[in-house]
């Protein structure tokens, strides 16, 4: 029998999995940054490119965050209407 193999998702989402793995790369490079500096080594612009690109992620995970809630305030709306549109449907029905 064939293994299924595993996959590294988080929540099942392919998006949110490649966000959150830059930012753990983006930590990684500022605390390796952090531990060069310790030892005399100039790393103020990969640290500082670092930041920014982590900025950036945390940006982007705001956003993505942002739209799906309102998308699915959408789609809640969207079956509310739906909902009422068919009682009303069904209520002039039965008036006939």
């Amino acid at each position: 029998m064939k293994e299924k193999r595993r996959r590294l998702r988080i929540n099942d989402d392919t998006m949110t999995t490649i966000v959150v793995l830059s930012l753990l790369f983006c930590v990684a490079v500022v605390v390796a940054g952090m531990v060069l500096a310790f030892f005399g080594v100039d790393v103020s612009t990969i640290v500082g490119n670092a930041l920014t690109v982590f900025g950036t992620e945390l940006g982007i995970c705001g956003v993505m965050t942002i739209f799906n809630r309102w998308a699915d305030r959408q789609d809640n709306q969207a079956e509310k209407r739906q909902e009422r549109r068919m009682k009303r449907e069904e209520s002039e029905n039965e008036r006939k």
